[in-house]
């Protein structure tokens, strides 16, 4: 995947949402600019969410499109699911669990198997979206879950254009993605204890 293409892909995720409900009112509006801004604003998410896209490119192949498919897909649900009402305990904690394991993968670089790393992706996937649809706006839920899919996409592409990018330069990228995983397992485990 070239450049050109990262920055199109970019382009267009971020302006997916706004084109979906270009014609609604302001409380769609706000909900997709609350939604699309929560997982930059989270340290947790937006740790997360880069992760995921540095794993998918590092794995390759069909988890390039699958593993950030299974996130998001998960996140959608997880959000659904929250806005019935029902409570499920111990989000948080699974919220920076997913962090930490990530960052974990990152730095082991460890042979597992596709799918096994897709369902870990939906599992943590399905607890990000859980807190996003908890912490939206109920006037707009749509609204948020659209803004928050188009900004979870663009940090997975973000993960994605950034091991390609270390790919090309030296010897490999993996030097580098351990250094960015201890990174993320490293802010996993602070944000453990601030929590």
């Amino acid at each position: 995947m070239n450049c050109k293409t990262l920055t199109a892909l970019v382009v267009i995720a971020a302006n997916l949402p706004g084109q979906a409900l270009a014609h609604t009112g302001n409380d769609h509006i706000h909900g997709i600019a609350s939604g699309f801004l929560h997982p930059f604003f989270g340290l947790d998410h937006l740790l997360a969410m880069i992760a995921v896209g540095l794993i998918a490119a590092r794995l390759g192949h069909s988890a390039l499109f699958r593993l950030p498919l299974a996130f998001v897909s998960a996140m959608v649900a997880g959000a659904a699911y929250a806005l019935t009402g029902v409570t499920v305990p111990l989000v948080e904690t699974a919220i920076i669990t997913s962090v930490v394991l990530l960052g974990a993968a990152l730095i082991a670089n460890a042979k597992i198997p596709v799918t096994l790393t897709i369902t870990g992706a939906a599992t943590f996937g399905f607890f990000h979206g859980f807190a996003h649809g908890t912490e939206g706006p109920a006037a707009a839920p749509l609204g948020h879950i659209l803004g928050f899919v188009g900004g979870t996409v663009i940090l997975h592409i973000t993960g994605i254009a950034a091991c390609h990018l270390l790919a090309r330069h030296g010897t490999g990228p993996m030097p580098a993605l351990r250094i960015i995983g201890t990174g993320i397992m490293g802010a996993g485990i602070g944000l453990a204890f601030i929590a």
